[in-house]
């Protein structure tokens, strides 16, 4: 999202999160630490796209004989309507972009002028202003008919009641009021309650809107903070500041909107006066030159009127505090606190000196809290969005603009490349024009470099320009391939500075519409609005207030939702979107239904002599889609020695998987990324909506089964979400009938290889043979549906599945044995008890450890001895005898030692395929949902105690194998003692510490 005013900062949300660790009491008496970080810097290799639409071409005309001009005319004239729409091709685009929107604002453009070259147009809809009833209705009613068209309402009935409960509700709040560019007061509409599944949906279909915004893939993950109860602009600052905190998740940033009260009638609403949260200010100097930021300079002096004290000295990267005004109430200022105040300093990897010597600087995170949302006629004008920076915004504008910092040319110099241009050469102003460019072209290149590089050394979230803009081609040629037409798109904004390099910038001819809901900026600048108001708000309120950012509490890393009132929570379980009409069945939206009909009726026959094998991918990023590009090349290959074998051309996301392929003789071959807490990403979404349709229809599974294999591109080191996504989507193919080969899923964990690419050579090695055995040995495909069939043929997938285990085993053996090391617990407080349900906070002796500042640190919880004896006597074995992973005698750990420092006794069994012959041989009546939802350690003495669990024989291994493995909690490191006390680094071990917060389990 870019904000008009200013340089422009694009949202990118992140693929995987960091959560607040959770430990049971007794593993927080006995951690593992790793003092091992690793930051992988990915070189992204451009990719080749589409090239651009040709331009149309008119063909030649042959001579005309006599007479035919004269046919030809009347021809023309009798078919001029058609003749016109082939003028146009674009046409049916614009059609279907109008019927798919029921309200499109203005663009300021008209036949006459256009503003495409405007950074704001002048006509662009604002929010703050009041609008007669008659539109408010209009556009509420157009905002539920967008609702109901996504499945959002169950029936037209449904739908019908609630339209008719909004607009007697604009009705009863109507007033009289002003409307700009009117001299007569007419009735203005009032606003509207929407609910949170309502607002959630707006705020997300603003941001897929916004014409300007590069990084819209995203906008299905945005979050919702709901903080429309607050009404002072004291709760407002000190809100905003702790829910940010939250949403910045130690640098792995949560694309976040914090909604605050919508204006009422005849009012500006809540306001905040900075453009950004961490904006910095700008000081006029006595000679005219600014120290800090120019494009401050108003809003420094204004905070400065408030009673501000800046620093001393003052510098160029002082924080301005945040100033917000509530609706009716007088500003509030708060600083920013650590460490949301941190800013990342811009380093090169080749250029330390020079670039240290520079001293550029800039703020971890973009959070743009002068724009607005316009949602269904209702208007937030204080809803803070907050994502992170792409790599061009601060290299090529922020810092390189004449206006802002103008570094260039001091890069220029740092870097030496005045050195060649000869002795009389002083400054690049002496230069040739082309030369001068030349020079600036070059630092910024590494000036933008650089900035990449320093976020991703300081652990923060950022996109560079290339990926930025390959994502968004593909999601706007996804859209367009499902609707029809292309989303909106302002070329002005969306093509980054490096030209022809980046794929946007051939997508010339992209239509430039404006639909609602959107994002929008207030009419009234927040400034001159307290100049009007002070006088009057100083008679009848306090002056100006300014709290303290360190009395604020800690954040709770829960979400509020904005009512608990009956009348709403009833609407939300009425309308949200998967209704539930009975226990264990849900309604799909409507737009997946033609799929399940295409599901059950139109499979295609299987071919028994040809193996067909497609890719797809499932990622809210493009290393997904990197993978599964280059394991097309391997298939390529590899079917040049297999005659059976046909591999599709074209790798395609996930909610383009076609149900006639799902057939005896196709291979489904997925490549899978989890996005925020695990969940499946957009472009995989579809398809698992659609398989949850098919489970509660009992839809019956046909004869003809396809196969499948998943690759999840996972980290081990975000233990809650990791491979979330690889496994929602591995059970949904089961859901659909799927037979799985090479174990189904394979969990690729990035955590344990140099790069994420090394990591999917494991599950090709396992892969290859088995696309060979079911080409070179057609039967096989039968016989496997056949074995499934009678119950047998679990026995291949459980041998799989074991092997596969025994080398993830194998990889944490050679962890344990050269990345963690043991930490001694030295203090818990609150004192562990078993009642507390709060957080601990846990302080470690690390001894001679060392770590890196605002790096990050894996913790292992191993499980306590008590814990481990329960297992081991549940299981049956003696815990000095070795488990066999395959390694050696003397390094195969003991049971004890494996159930202590591998297993995670508090999570679910990966699997129950062990337990299938002897749950078929017991007539004892076993709760099903126990198994599958119990910890491991309460399944074993679950059935120890009914005599279900096997004797203890080799098979024992089989079933420990099935244990879900110990993942490290990854935390990031505020701050350091050499950071924090320079003079006292060199600290004996004692006094090494480190202070971690740990939540047990309920």
């Amino acid at each position: 999202m870019r904000d008009t005013t200013r340089a422009g900062e694009a949202l990118k949300p992140f693929a995987d999160s960091t959560e607040l660790s959770l430990f049971t009491v007794e593993e927080i008496r006995s951690i593992r630490l790793s003092g091992t970080t690793r930051s992988i810097i990915q070189k992204l290799n451009r990719f080749p796209r589409d090239n651009p639409p040709a331009e149309l071409e008119t063909p030649p005309k042959s001579p005309a004989t006599p007479g035919e001009s004269t046919r030809r005319s009347r021809s023309t004239a009798e078919k001029g309507e058609h003749k016109a729409t082939l003028r146009c091709p674009v046409a049916r685009e614009f059609q279907l972009a109008r019927d798919h929107h029921p309200i499109l604002a203005s663009t300021g453009c008209s036949k006459d002028f256009c503003q495409a070259g405007r950074a704001v147009h002048t006509d662009e809809p604002r929010i703050g202003e009041n609008r007669t009833v008659e539109t408010v209705e209009k556009e509420a009613e157009g905002f539920l008919r967008e609702l109901l068209k996504e499945g959002f309402f169950e029936t037209e009935e449904a739908f019908n009641n609630r339209l008719a409960d909004v607009l007697r509700e604009i009705r009863e709040g109507a007033r009289e009021g002003a409307i700009r560019g009117s001299r007569h007061h007419e009735t203005v509409g009032g606003n509207w309650l929407q609910t949170p599944v309502e607002l959630e949906f707006g705020i997300r279909r603003s941001w897929r809107n916004a014409r300007k915004c590069i990084m819209r893939s995203h906008c299905e993950e945005l979050k919702l903070c709901d903080l429309r109860k607050i009404t002072s602009s004291t709760e407002m600052a000190s809100e905003l500041v702790q829910k940010m905190a939250e949403a910045f998740n130690g640098g792995n940033i949560l694309p976040t909107v914090f909604v605050f009260p919508p204006r009422k009638v005849n009012s500006r609403g809540p306001m905040i006066w900075n453009h950004q949260l961490l904006e910095f200010a700008g000081y006029e100097t006595e000679d005219g030159s600014v120290l800090g930021d120019p494009a401050s300079i108003a809003l420094t002096k204004a905070i400065l009127e408030l009673g501000w004290e800046p620093p001393s000295p003052k510098g160029k990267w002082d924080l301005l505090p945040l100033v917000v005004m509530a609706e009716n109430d007088v500003p509030v200022m708060i600083e920013i606190p650590p460490p949301l105040s941190n800013l990342v300093h811009i380093r090169h990897p080749r250029y330390t000196d020079q670039f240290a010597k520079l001293d550029l600087k800039w703020a971890a995170f973009p959070m743009l809290t002068r724009l607005g949302f316009d949602i269904g006629g209702v208007q937030y004008t204080a809803a803070p969005f907050a994502g992170w920076f792409m790599d061009a915004e601060i290299g090529v504008r922020d810092l390189a603009d004449t206006f802002r910092y103008n570094a260039l040319p001091d890069v220029a110099r740092a870097l030496g490349l005045l050195a060649g241009a000869g002795s009389e050469t002083e400054s690049l102003e002496d230069l040739p024009e082309y030369e001068r460019l030349s020079m600036l072209s070059r630092a910024q290149t590494e000036l933008t470099y650089a900035v990449y590089w320093s976020y991703q050394q300081a652990k923060v979230s950022m996109s560079d320009s290339l990926t930025a803009s390959m994502k968004w081609c593909r999601y706007d040629d996804e859209f367009k391939a499902k609707n029809g037409f292309r989303l909106p798109a302002d070329p002005y904004w969306l093509a980054p500075p490096q030209g022809a390099i980046v794929p946007v910038w051939h997508r010339g001819g992209a239509p430039c519409y404006q639909p609602k809901p959107m994002i929008s900026k207030h009419v009234q600048d927040p400034l001159k609005a307290w100049e009007r108001e002070r006088p009057i708000l100083y008679t009848a309120k306090k002056a100006f207030k300014a709290i303290s950012s360190t009395a604020l509490t800690r954040p709770t890393f829960q979400e509020k939702s904005m009512t608990d009132d009956g009348v709403s929570l009833a609407w939300d379980k009425q309308h949200k979107r998967e209704v539930v009409k009975t226990v264990g069945q849900r309604q799909t939206p409507r737009r997946f239904k033609a799929f399940h009909k295409h599901v059950s009726n139109k499979r295609k026959p299987a071919s028994p002599c040809q193996l067909s094998v497609s890719v797809y991918f499932c990622s809210a990023g493009t290393f997904a889609e990197k993978i599964a590009a280059k394991l097309s090349i391997r298939l390529n290959e590899l079917a040049k020695s297999i005659p059976n074998v046909s591999v599709c051309s074209t790798i395609r996301p996930l909610n383009q998987l076609l149900a006639s392929s799902l057939t005896t003789d196709h291979l489904i071959l997925v490549i899978v990324s989890s996005t925020g807490q695990g969940e499946v990403p957009p472009n995989g979404a579809e398809f698992i909506t659609a398989s949850d349709q098919s489970r509660c229809e009992d839809m019956r599974i046909p004869e003809t089964r396809f196969r499948y294999a998943i690759y999840g591109n996972g980290d081990s080191r975000y233990s809650a979400t990791y491979n979330g996504a690889a496994t929602t989507i591995e059970r949904s193919f089961r859901q659909f009938g799927g037979l799985a080969i090479a174990g189904g899923l394979f969990q690729g964990d990035t955590a344990i290889y140099t790069t994420a690419l090394q990591a999917v050579n494991p599950w090709w090695a396992k892969l290859q043979p088995a696309i060979q055995g079911l080409a070179t040995d057609s039967p096989k495909l039968k016989r496997a549906y056949t074995d499934e069939t009678h119950g047998n043929s679990h026995s291949a997938e459980l041998a799989d599945f074991q092997t596969e285990a025994k080398s993830r085993f194998r990889v944490r053996s050679q962890q344990l044995l050269g990345d963690f090391e043991s930490a001694s617990v030295v203090d818990v407080s609150p004192p562990v008890r078993e009642n507390h349900h709060g957080s601990y906070r846990v302080t470690l002796d690390i001894g001679d450890k060392t770590y890196e500042d605002l790096g990050c640190i894996q913790v292992l919880p191993i499980n306590a001895p008590a814990k481990v004896r329960r297992a081991v006597r549940a299981l049956g074995v003696n815990g000095s005898d070795r488990i066999t992973l395959g390694i050696s005698d003397t390094a195969n750990p003991t049971y004890s030692s494996f159930l202590t420092s591998y297993i995670d006794l508090e999570a679910p069994l990966q699997t129950l395929d062990w337990l299938k012959d002897s749950l078929a041989t017991s007539s004892a009546a076993l709760d099903q949902g126990k198994l599958t939802t119990s910890s491991s350690l309460d399944v074993l003495e679950y059935l120890h105690t009914s005599a279900i669990l096997p004797a203890p024989t080799a098979f024992t291994d089989t079933i420990i194998l099935a244990l879900s493995p110990l993942h490290p909690r990854t935390y990031s490191i505020a701050s350091s003692l050499s950071y924090t006390f320079p003079s006292k680094s060199n600290l004996s071990s004692t006094h090494n510490r480190l202070d971690m917060l740990a939540k047990p389990f309920p």
